[in-house]
């Protein structure tokens, strides 16, 4: 089970718990057997959480229900304890320019809850795809395909459309892109780290800042 998966699991738990009567014995034995196996999950992929490897399984025999409900809260809390991410802070700062399309705001959610999760292939994609979605937008090529990111990007440069600390940074998330590919992480030696991951969201920082003038648009 992954990360995302358990994060799931854990909430309806907790939902169903708290909206269905678990008085009654078999639900209750259900939720009791659910919770052990889900923070054995838990504890497999947080090894070094200590407030998770502190919590105990239970037996159905004893579980009384108000303590067994907060039991799941506390496990959904701790599942939601996140470390300090500077990329995250930053994606935070982030102010989409006003003609950005209305699913970017859903993708830079997505992104938020990717790089909170440590999933950085995800995020280095997700960015890539963020930024070509801004980009083309100021593009006059109104085709339903319309141009890629290493266009996009390549015909920035030669118009001078933005800084070259942003053009450099635009860069990198098309060669993030390739990423799509199983072999090109290896191939290319471009492993999905922090480090990657915070460069791809100060290129949309910067892009964002760049695009906040209307003046800023393909010839």
């Amino acid at each position: 089970m992954d990360k995302v998966t358990l994060r799931d699991a854990i909430y309806k738990l907790d939902e169903l718990a708290h909206t269905r009567d678990t008085e009654a014995c078999y639900a209750l034995g259900q939720a009791v057997s659910q919770f052990n196996s889900l923070l054995v999950a838990a504890k497999e992929l947080y090894l070094d959480r200590a407030d998770i490897q502190g919590m105990h399984s239970y037996e159905y025999a004893l579980a009384d229900k108000d303590d067994f409900k907060d039991a799941i809260a506390r496990l959904r809390h701790a599942i939601d304890l996140r470390p300090h991410s500077s990329a995250g802070d930053m994606l935070a700062q982030i102010q989409l320019p006003p003609d950005a399309p209305s699913d970017v705001a859903l993708d830079i959610q997505e992104l938020a809850g990717a790089i909170s999760l440590g999933l950085h292939k995800s995020a280095l994609l997700l960015a890539g795809s963020i930024a070509e979605a801004l980009l083309i937008t100021r593009h006059p090529n109104k085709s339903e395909r319309g141009p890629g990111l290493n266009q996009l990007v390549n015909q920035a440069r030669e118009q001078r459309l933005f800084g070259r600390d942003t053009l450099r940074y635009l860069e990198t998330l098309v060669e993030y892109r390739d990423l799509i590919h199983p072999r090109a992480e290896a191939r290319n030696q471009t492993m999905r780290n922090k480090a990657r991951v915070e460069a791809a969201v100060t290129a949309l920082k910067l892009l964002c800042d760049e695009l906040a003038y209307p003046d800023a648009r393909y010839e």
